[in-house]
């Protein structure tokens, strides 16, 4: 049986804000592939990119091996929706 007072841990957490940021953004490509040219297909289709790396000031050198790192998220009001969501159905599964 499971305990109504347990704790979910920080890691379910984030895999279900993960998982609602990415059928959001899924659900936005479709939605802005779908419909015509215009605001609406600009609002779906629209994202901001947060991240790090992919320039030339990147590279790890050890000397003997040189490779870059970073890594990009791209939020969308579409994606946020989706977290919303996720946490709403995460917050009614109790």
């Amino acid at each position: 049986m499971i305990n109504p007072k347990a704790k979910r841990s920080i890691f379910l957490l984030f895999l279900i804000l993960f998982f609602g940021a990415v059928c959001g953004s899924i659900i936005s490509q479709f939605v802005g592939n779908i419909m015509p040219d215009g605001v609406v297909n600009e609002f779906f289709l629209s994202s901001q990119s947060f991240g790090w790396g992919a320039n030339e000031n990147n590279w790890v050198d050890f000397f003997v091996i040189r490779y870059k790192t970073g890594i990009y998220v791209d939020i969308s009001v579409a994606s946020i929706l989706g977290m919303l969501v996720s946490w709403y159905f995460l917050r009614y599964f109790k």
